[in-house]
């Protein structure tokens, strides 16, 4: 039974493969009963290939809505340590980095930002948003809120094009570290769209605070990281406490 089972289920794979090779990222495959009949193969068999297509990334399944071609990954490694730019993460792995769709919008902060920036609830301020791509294709949604004024230095944005660490810096606010929290989150619909993901999916969220050089709260971030774009390292020391008397 089993030694039936492999070669079948195996032409199945073969024969889906051959059908992504024919479409574009995002393209919707038939249906598994649709490709049951054109196949010619039982629906668990497609069941299976599918679920071994889907953990090598190269399809995508959303319950109720169908089956689809993934859009290929774009590979890249940066450090936790150090406080860098998406973009310049993106040049520095040997892709073409290019920041759009940038919107900055005056707005009262809200009261998370508040909190987490020291400021009186409803301070005026600025949120403003952009995509950043690797060769074109879509990899971190990102959200900034600043204030109005940091210290006693007015922000005036018309200076930002593509990083407000180096916007600031015209400015005269230098950003010497920031705290991020880091966790798996579903997509927003607003970050969906950037992406070019379905709103719910999966991506790795990174909530930041960052800080000028006199420990001033300056700026909250969030960005959204589309799934498999960006791999961050984080070097991690043994508790010497727990060391062994020699």
């Amino acid at each position: 039974m089993t030694s039936r089972f492999v070669p079948r289920q195996r032409l199945a794979r073969e024969s889906i493969e051959a059908l992504l090779s024919t479409m574009s990222a995002g393209s919707k495959l038939p249906s598994e009963e649709q490709l049951a009949k054109q196949l010619g193969i039982s629906r668990p068999t497609i069941r299976s290939a599918l679920s071994a297509l889907e953990q090598e990334g190269l399809i995508v399944r959303r319950h109720g809505v169908g089956t689809f071609a993934s859009t290929p990954h774009t590979d890249m490694d940066a450090s936790l340590q150090v406080l860098n730019s998406v973009a310049d993460i993106v040049r520095n792995n040997g892709y073409t980095p290019a920041v759009t769709d940038v919107h900055i919008t005056s707005v009262s902060l809200p009261t998370a930002v508040c909190d987490a920036l020291l400021l009186p609830t409803a301070t005026p301020g600025f949120r403003v948003v952009r995509t950043v791509t690797a060769d074109g294709q879509p990899a971190v949604f990102l959200v900034d809120y600043l204030p109005e004024t940091i210290g006693k230095i007015s922000v005036d944005l018309s200076v930002f094009s593509d990083k407000m660490i180096a916007a600031l810096a015209h400015l005269g606010v230098f950003i010497l570290y920031a705290r991020t929290h880091l966790s798996i989150q579903r997509s927003t619909a607003e970050a969906a769209e950037a992406l070019n993901i379905a709103t719910g999916d999966p991506v790795l969220y990174l909530q930041q605070v960052a800080y000028t050089t006199d420990h001033t709260p300056a700026i909250y971030s969030i960005g959204y990281h589309r799934e498999g774009v960006i791999t961050y390292t984080l070097t991690r020391y043994a508790d010497v406490s727990e060391r062994a008397e020699p």
